[in-house]
């Protein structure tokens, strides 16, 4: 199902083949309208490297028990990890500041954006 111009929901389902939740799309398709569009359209084509996580596979890959990579209502928001084609993850995780997403995280390779309501950053 198409998000966004250039994001479908199959980018945001879990690595071990589990089904991104319906309720979860809606809550992608804001993530990737207010934050990976306006990425992409900066620093080019985004890879999503981790979206929606089953609880099993946030478990296999050491995940946070309350990752917002997993489905745990009633809570709002959901997560991808990220790499654009251009630029380095200092420069993605500077522009998506000035986005002011609710979680922002650097790593080696890739920055992680999320859409809690609480700011986080690391």
């Amino acid at each position: 199902m198409k998000l966004t111009p250039h994001f479908d929901s199959f980018e945001f389902r879990s690595h071990d083949g589990a089904i991104l939740p319906v309720a979860m799309r809606k809550e992608y398709r804001v993530l990737c309208r207010l934050y990976l569009e306006p990425l992409r359209r900066r620093y080019g084509p985004v890879s999503i490297l981790s979206g929606h996580r089953s609880t099993i596979h946030n478990a296999q890959v050491g995940g946070a028990p309350q990752s917002f990579h997993l489905w745990l209502p009633p809570r709002e928001g959901v997560a991808a990890d990220v790499r654009c084609r251009r630029g380095s993850p200092a420069e993605w995780y500077s522009f998506l500041e000035g986005l002011a997403p609710g979680g922002l995280g650097a790593y080696p390779g890739f920055v992680h954006v999320d859409s809690r309501l609480t700011p986080a950053r690391w």
